[in-house]
């Protein structure tokens, strides 16, 4: 028998959340909430060991690969999540729908709903929040299988 609790009309809980989290090498400053995307152009600890925030409008970090949990220094090492329920993202504007799509925006570590066949989903919108603030709860959808 498995430890989930049942009861007669399912599972006896809906507060699974699936988060997932990694570690990187931050390639800027960032502060909690920034979607972040690999920075494959840092060589220092590795290619692929860095992060910086994702921006649509640049080729080399348009896509979205998680939210950073915290605010990190540049160069130093910090957590990013990268699925499930995140309640601290930023979105671009308030015109964004609950559940759309989310990808990066042309702002720095924004996102908005992403526009059809430009980039891999990052997100679902959950709850809507305030725009360019850390209010926005979206689930995490892993699309880089990290």
């Amino acid at each position: 028998m498995s430890g989930t609790p049942y009861k007669l009309d399912g599972l006896g809980s809906n507060s699974e959340v699936r988060a997932k989290f990694i570690t990187f090498y931050a390639a800027e400053a960032l502060v909690k909430g920034d979607a972040v995307a690999i920075d494959c152009a840092t060589s220092t600890n590795g290619l692929g060991n860095h992060v910086l925030k994702a921006n649509s409008g640049e080729a080399n970090n348009a896509n979205v690969i998680g939210i950073a949990t915290e605010t990190i220094a540049s160069g130093a090492v910090g957590v990013v999540q990268i699925s499930g329920v995140c309640t601290f993202a930023k979105i671009l504007d308030t015109g964004d729908v609950v559940g759309n799509l989310l990808g990066s925006s042309s702002t720095d570590g924004s996102m908005t709903v992403m526009a059809a066949d430009a980039m891999l989903p990052a997100a679902i919108m959950l709850v809507e929040g305030t725009a360019n603030t850390t209010d926005t709860t979206v689930f995490l959808l892993n699309s880089h299988n990290l």
